[in-house]
């Protein structure tokens, strides 16, 4: 199985994906996590970023997604090809054609099991060591960012689920396992304690 974390940055993606994997594994089943390739990328991210860039990292997604993933596993990815896109998008669509690398992310996205969508919660984002969440036009390009990347799901008609705009993980983790069918859901109760 391969599921997918997307959304803007600084939205608890990569928290989230820790959590899952411990509980996965806890669970016996053989998890594997790829990192978000931006954080690798040798070129200029976010919105310093240019059309190599993002090549670069929807290249490196598609290639160690092929690697890494394991049908007796689960392949947790930080990002998929179409929130990159989004970036590439904001970045350079006004001045290149990037028409075959959004048909390519679109068609990628087809590959994924389950896609689940973090939502941009009214929090600070934290400092961690590589985006600038001191820039003064971060928050404005965050949510640009999670506008697109809701454009781009809409315009190829991709299934994903939208995960609760809170910040409690083990919330998030309960509801991925639930939605890929690791867990069995807790039956709903009534005000008396009986189920309904």
């Amino acid at each position: 199985m391969k599921i997918a974390l997307i959304g803007t940055h600084s939205t608890g993606k990569t928290t989230i994906i820790k959590h899952l994997a411990e509980a996965l594994t806890n669970h016996g089943i053989k998890t594997t996590v790829l990192p978000e390739f931006a954080r690798l990328c040798p070129f200029p991210i976010d919105e310093s970023t240019t059309l190599d860039a993002q090549a670069w990292i929807q290249n490196q997604q598609i290639l160690e997604e092929q690697k890494h993933h394991d049908p007796k596993g689960v392949l947790i990815c930080d990002r998929a090809t179409l929130d990159n896109f989004a970036y590439m998008h904001r970045a350079v669509g006004d001045k290149h054609d990037i028409s075959e690398y959004e048909k390519r992310a679109a068609e990628h996205m087809k590959t994924y099991d389950a896609v689940f969508k973090t939502q941009k919660l009214n929090l600070p984002a934290e400092d961690d060591g590589v985006r600038p969440v001191e820039s003064v036009t971060y928050e404005s390009f965050r949510q640009h960012i999670d506008e697109l990347i809701h454009h781009f799901l809409a315009k190829h008609q991709v299934n994903f689920h939208l995960l609760p705009a809170i910040d409690d993980y083990e919330v998030h983790v309960g509801e991925i396992m639930e939605r890929i069918g690791l867990v069995t859901p807790i039956p709903a109760m009534c005000s008396s304690g009986l189920q309904a």
